[in-house]
């Protein structure tokens, strides 16, 4: 058997064991301090020297006794502000849920840090651990880039539990990967007045539905057909009343794609039309970034490389080798200055239908087994193969 996955499942128990407390203690964004704590003293007990290198950005060295390149492996740690409603042992004790996985992310990473520890008199190299506040609102990482994670880095790789196979299963795709996340908020400022006399003021809503069907002939007129393009409008608000033209409403949405190129586009020709919705309707419109996250970049070759190694855990399958994803995620700022690998590790739970983000989701605990394993063949394999 394989020396990282037998190991990794004896260290099954403990990884549980981490992961359910990181689960009743959820915490969201930046603000982490049980988490932080928690990760930081079990990296001490391991035998490592863990720095907080921004606000709840934790990173340690594993270094090999062999000299040799680095290699970054990354997990992030934010929860979800929602509720869970799952009736667990561990269910959640705070107004926020681990319902994407990222609980267990933190935990795999745990366990493989402790297996790699115990290999450093072969390791050929180092590895840099990564344990990343806000994900989910795509700050962490830039945080802790800023900070210096990448410092000497060569390459990087991480994980995200899926649930479109049973755990043992894996999937991947090389290239552009994830689709990047534009999010936006508009405010169009109108002139309120009496609904009978609509001619004395600046209808917003008016103004406001102009730009929204503009924004949706973005993908169906001038998004080529063979490309992939999503724009999602979530909030349109405005007026309170059904015989008052209100003075402001406002829009929020988010775009999506995987072209870098058809993205700038899109969002320049956005940013045009609430400009001249303005302009034509005689009002100020503003233009808000919510988020501006690209595509993550698989680097092919280096996926090629990590696929082979993955081969020789027993028992681990390659699921689906394009599988791509639309949720979007702040690796994307490592894999623009790092070749990286981004792996879809599957934990889906029979007859528990719900998604990621969903209050009822499960995930299946035994996938952390084969992600410890994962991540410490990749390190440790890549490292040897590139002194």
């Amino acid at each position: 058997m394989n020396k990282f996955l037998k190991r990794a499942q004896e260290l099954e128990a403990s990884m549980k064991s981490d992961r359910r407390y990181l689960h009743q203690n959820a915490e969201v964004g930046f603000d982490l301090p049980i988490t932080t704590k928690y990760v930081m003293d079990r990296l001490q007990e391991i035998g490592l020297e863990p720095k907080e290198i921004c606000k709840s950005g934790v990173t340690a060295l594993i270094e090999g006794k062999k000299p040799g390149k680095t290699y970054l492996l990354r997990a992030d740690m934010d929860a979800l502000s929602m509720n869970e409603e799952n009736v667990l042992e561990f269910t959640s004790k705070t107004n926020a849920a681990h319902n994407c996985g990222h609980d267990m992310h933190t935990a795999i990473l745990l366990g493989a840090a402790q297996i790699l520890k115990e290999n450093v008199d072969e390791l050929e190299g180092n590895v840099r651990l990564m344990f990343q506040p806000n994900e989910e609102a795509f700050l962490g990482s830039k945080a802790m880039i800023e900070a210096g994670v990448l410092e000497d880095v060569d390459v990087a790789s991480c994980m995200h539990m899926m649930l479109d196979y049973d755990a043992s299963n894996y999937a991947c795709a090389p290239g552009f990967f994830s689709s990047s996340c534009d999010g936006f908020k508009i405010t169009v400022n109108g002139k309120g007045c009496h609904g009978a006399m609509p001619h004395l003021g600046i209808d917003p809503i008016n103004v406001g539905m102009s730009i929204c069907t503009a924004f949706q002939q973005l993908v169906s007129r001038e998004t080529p057909p063979k490309e992939t393009a999503s724009l999602t409008f979530g909030q349109f608000s405005g007026g309170n009343t059904p015989n008052i033209v209100p003075d402001k409403v406002v829009i929020q949405g988010t775009l999506r794609t995987y072209n870098a190129e058809l993205r700038a586009k899109l969002v320049n020709r956005m940013q045009t039309i609430v400009k001249s919705a303005g302009e034509m309707y005689g009002t100020t419109v503003e233009y808000e970034v919510l988020s501006d996250v690209p595509s993550i970049y698989v680097n092919p070759e280096m996926l090629e490389e990590v696929k082979t190694y993955l081969s020789e855990i027993e028992g681990l399958t390659l699921a689906n080798d394009n599988f791509r994803i639309t949720p979007s995620d702040d690796m994307a700022f490592i894999s623009e200055k790092v070749p990286t690998v981004y792996l879809l590790l599957q934990a889906r739970v029979k007859d528990n239908p719900y998604p990621h983000h969903n209050p009822k989701v499960l995930f299946d605990e035994s996938a952390m087994t084969w992600g410890a394993a994962m991540h410490a063949q990749c390190a440790f394999e890549w490292l040897r193969n590139h002194k």
